[in-house]
């Protein structure tokens, strides 16, 4: 699953700004205003959409990463918030969606170990199913005092993927030159990431186990569309070879495996206007000069964060090519490696060549 890795900068500005939130060295003496801590992308494909959220800490003379290792310092209570979404349409109030209080442990979404604490990986979950069309708005009420907290979306639409295009067909990339992917651009949608899924069996000489194993390669992430009208087409182009380079470097040879190459899938990723505003303003933080740096970048009425939409698009199932079979056993670059070659090859499962 790539879900949760549309545009890595969307988490890096979620964890920067709680870093400099809860950096216990500003201003211990003045008084401690709580922030709420948003971060959500909607997709209206998704069966169930989660949003992250949490909220700034302090306490004097106490260590801020000994802070982030407590989650009573992060996590909000299930009685402390209470979190709805309003559906809109051409802004006419369509019907509000319950957005309950989960434990990702509980549903088997862990969450990935660092500074903060893992466990539990409080969420809020959206199950009923999202419109294309509709524009959603966050509503985070603060139990205690009654302070809200808002947002808003419109949804990324669907889009047309032109190459790869399908699942369960064929791709080579044993020709010379290069490979380009396309897709068309989504209404609503400015920044578009691609992954590609390399799946292969690897079987122990010794033991005769197989395990089917899948590596992840980010082709491209950071493409900016140039509208959200849905016009023109987003392209990507890369030398053929980057695909053995790839293999070279995510498989450690070892010759006590034998290993056979089942495929590939595709995912396509496009993100919302608010990923892009984002995008910018982590660029301009980056700048040697003060004086353009800018406050970081929020779309949270009342807290800070990001909530936006993407949309996924899948081509699975994708076989290669026998010439590109051959390629990855035989190849310069990969045969190393212990792939076998394809079946069409007179000295199968070695190499002729």
């Amino acid at each position: 699953m790539h879900n949760q890795n549309l545009l890595h900068i969307a988490i890096f500005f979620l964890l920067s700004a709680m870093l400099i939130s809860c950096d216990n060295e500003l201003d211990i003496n003045g008084d401690y205003i709580e922030k709420v801590v948003v971060f959500g992308l909607l997709d209206y494909a998704d069966d169930t959409n989660f949003i992250r959220i949490e909220k700034t800490f302090l306490e004097p003379n106490t260590n801020a990463m000994v802070l982030a290792a407590d989650p009573s310092q992060i996590f909000y209570q299930a009685n402390e918030l209470a979190v709805y979404l309003e559906q809109w349409k051409d802004n006419v109030f369509i019907a509000t969606l319950t957005v309950d209080y989960v434990d990702g442990d509980s549903l088997g979404l862990e969450k990935e170990e660092g500074t903060f604490a893992t466990s539990p990986n409080i969420l809020y979950r959206i199950t009923q199913q999202l419109d294309s069309m509709s524009t959603y708005k966050l509503f985070i009420i603060k139990s205690a005092s009654g302070d809200t907290i808002k947002a808003e979306t419109n949804m990324v639409h669907d889009y047309y993927l032109y190459y790869p295009t399908i699942s369960n067909t064929y791709i080579s990339f044993a020709d010379t030159g290069k490979i380009t992917y396309t897709c068309h651009q989504a209404v609503n949608a400015k920044m578009y990431e691609l992954w590609m899924d390399f799946n292969y069996y690897e079987k122990n000489i010794f033991t005769n186990d197989s395990v089917l194993k899948s590596l992840p390669w980010q082709i491209f992430n950071g493409k900016i569309g140039d509208n959200i009208d849905g016009n023109s087409n987003i392209s990507y182009s890369l030398p053929r070879h980057s695909f053995y380079n790839f293999l070279s470097t995510a498989i450690q040879p070892d010759e006590n495996v034998i290993r056979t190459a089942v495929g590939v899938n595709f995912h396509w990723y496009a993100g919302g206007i608010e990923l892009y505003y984002q995008y910018l303003n982590i660029l301009a933080n980056l700048g040697i000069n003060e004086d353009y740096i800018s406050p970081e970048y929020t779309n949270i009425i009342g807290g800070i964060g990001m909530f936006s939409s993407r949309h996924a698009k899948h081509a699975i199932d994708i076989k290669l090519y026998d010439n590109t079979l051959d390629s990855i056993a035989c190849g310069s670059i990969t045969n190393n490696l212990q792939f076998v070659s394809s079946k069409t090859n007179p000295t199968y499962p070695g190499c002729g060549f």
